[in-house]
């Protein structure tokens, strides 16, 4: 697996341990979420959208790979949580692909794998 710039592993890190304000630091004032067919820009957005989908269910997640092409990240990672599990196979995997400007994130986007 590759080394991931720090603001990747602070956005895994800080979600795992329920650290909002660490993990916002590691976004751009102006950044993008794109979660599956919703889309959030802003610190502001990404804050309320994180409050509830990530910290709200206690999400945690286990990085499984990681791959760099491009300056683009992807990782796969495992997650569990208080969420609903009904019809998602266990483990359950996400994709999430950074983009980064300087060494903050600057767009993430949140698909299956």
């Amino acid at each position: 697996m590759i080394q991931l710039p720090d603001s990747v592993k602070t956005y895994f890190h800080a979600s795992n341990e329920e650290q909002l304000d660490s993990f916002l630091a590691a976004f751009n004032e102006d950044a993008y979420v794109f979660d599956f067919n919703r889309e959030f820009k802003g610190l502001e957005a990404i804050r309320n959208w994180s409050k509830t989908d990530i910290f709200g269910s206690h999400v945690r997640f286990e990085i499984t790979d990681a791959i760099e092409h491009d300056g683009v990240y992807a990782v796969i990672a495992s997650l569990d949580g208080d969420f609903d599990k009904t019809n998602l196979p266990s483990p359950f995997f996400l994709k999430h692909t950074f983009r980064l400007s300087g060494d903050k994130i600057n767009e993430l986007h949140v698909s299956l794998p």
